[in-house]
């Protein structure tokens, strides 16, 4: 009678276990994309189960949003096609948070979509699903603007900072664009600022400005999976930028757990 019930429960305490691994390997295949897209690139901020709880999260104001709904109703409110306007353009291209970059310029349309599909799974939605046509399939194929040569950084430099003028007013310029574009939420400057991207404090000191410039414009080209967006900025913008930050020669004091310039060397 022992041996009988044991081959009975063995199996049931498996199914359990078993349906976990199940729901995993098994679920949809754009659902199991978006998934793994915002393991990457959206969980230091937004947290692993969605509720903005990441470990970057402390550092952003205002806080990252809860993707859950769990204290109030706001993204079941939100179309599919809303959601998706989120991601492509940022925050600042939908009248939210800047601190919400944009991934248009990184991510696939399918990519996007499949975040999307996933996000939906975090909260109760009863609307209409996201569909992915076969006949009509969204691009697969990720942007690829290309990269950037030194000699672009030195013929604009030459041609847009004509005296002292300039460039202390494009240095201005990069400071704000560096705010407009919520830039802080990732990077910290003199103690104030995010601990995902590199502290930028002693940038100009640490980094030549012709490599700033090159991977402002596109930080894909040097590493393709960094969780750098391309911003989409504009060369005499990427310039501002560049020269702000050549501005920046602090000591070299850092947050506790940050490593300088990682996310750029590749190492991290």
């Amino acid at each position: 009678m022992m041996n009988k019930l044991r081959i009975v429960l063995i199996p049931l305490s498996l199914l359990i276990v078993g349906g976990i691994a199940y729901s995993i390997l098994f679920q949809d295949k754009h659902v199991a994309q978006g998934r793994r897209l915002f393991n990457r690139y959206c969980t230091p901020c937004h947290g692993t189960s969605g509720q903005g709880d990441g470990y970057n999260a402390k550092y952003l104001d205002p806080h990252p949003r809860d993707l859950t709904d769990k204290k109030e109703q706001y993204m079941a409110k939100l179309s599919n096609q809303e959601i998706y306007g989120v991601i492509e353009k940022g925050g600042r291209g939908v009248d939210l948070s800047s601190m919400m970059p944009s991934w248009g310029n990184v991510f696939s349309e399918e990519e996007i979509w499949s975040l999307v599909a996933y996000l939906r799974t975090l909260h109760s939605y009863k609307g209409e699903p996201v569909k992915f046509d076969k006949d009509k399939p969204y691009k697969s194929a990720r942007p690829r603007p290309p990269a950037i040569q030194d000699a672009e950084f030195r013929t604009l430099l030459e041609t847009k900072v004509t005296d002292e003028a300039k460039k202390q007013e494009l240095i201005g310029r990069g400071k704000d664009l560096f705010e407009d574009y919520g830039c802080i939420a990732c990077h910290r400057i003199n103690g104030k600022g995010g601990l995902l991207g590199p502290y930028l404090t002693r940038a100009g000191f640490m980094l030549q400005p012709q490599f700033i410039y090159r991977w402002i414009r596109n930080p894909q080209s040097f590493k393709p999976n960094t969780r750098m967006p391309n911003l989409g900025l504009s060369d005499e913008e990427a310039l501002a930028v560049t020269l702000y930050f050549s501005t920046l020669s602090g000591p070299p004091v850092q947050p506790d757990g940050v490593t300088p310039f990682a996310d750029l060397s590749g190492k991290s």
